[in-house]
C-alpha cells in the first residue's frame, strides 16, 4: 500500500488530535490561554517572585524557631508532628498544616533533629546483655 501525502497528513492531524485531548493536569503538554495584557503578566510574574521570596524567608524564621528550641530540649520533630495532628481544628486550615508538615517532614530537618538529640529523646530502651551492635 502506497502512502500518499494526503493520507499522511490526515494521519499526523489524528496524532496531534490525540496528544492534544489526552494530555493530563500535570503534563507540559496543556496549553494555557495568555494573559489578557503585557501588564498582566508583568504583574503576575513579578508578584510571583515576590511571594516566593517571602514564603522562603517564612521557612527559614520557621525553621530557626523550631531549631532553637529543639536545642534548648523543648520540643522534638515528633512534639511538632503530633501538635500538628491532634488539637484544636480552628488553629488553621487543612492547607496550612499540610504545608508545615511538609516543611517538617524535608529530609535535612530530619536529620537537623537528629543530630540534635541522637535517640536521647526517644523511648527508652531496655538493656540487653549478650546483644550489642
Amino acid at each position: 500500500m502506497k502512502l500518499t501525502k494526503q493520507r499522511l497528513k490526515e494521519i499526523i492531524k489524528e496524532e496531534i488530535l490525540k496528544e492534544a485531548s489526552s494530555s493530563s493536569f500535570g503534563s507540559m503538554k496543556k496549553f494555557y490561554n495568555s494573559y489578557s495584557s503585557p501588564e498582566a503578566k508583568k504583574v503576575v510574574e513579578g508578584r510571583l517572585a515576590e511571594y516566593i521570596k517571602q514564603l522562603r524567608k517564612l521557612e527559614g524564621k520557621l525553621i530557626k524557631d523550631w531549631m532553637s528550641a529543639a536545642k534548648s530540649g523543648a520540643i522534638d520533630f515528633f512534639d511538632l508532628v503530633r501538635g500538628f495532628n491532634v488539637g484544636d481544628i480552628k488553629r488553621g486550615h487543612q492547607y496550612e498544616i499540610k504545608f508545615l508538615d511538609g516543611l517538617l517532614t524535608r529530609d535535612k530537618i530530619q536529620d537537623r533533629f537528629r543530630s540534635y538529640f541522637k535517640g536521647k529523646k526517644g523511648k527508652p530502651r531496655p538493656k540487653e546483655k549478650g546483644v550489642g551492635f
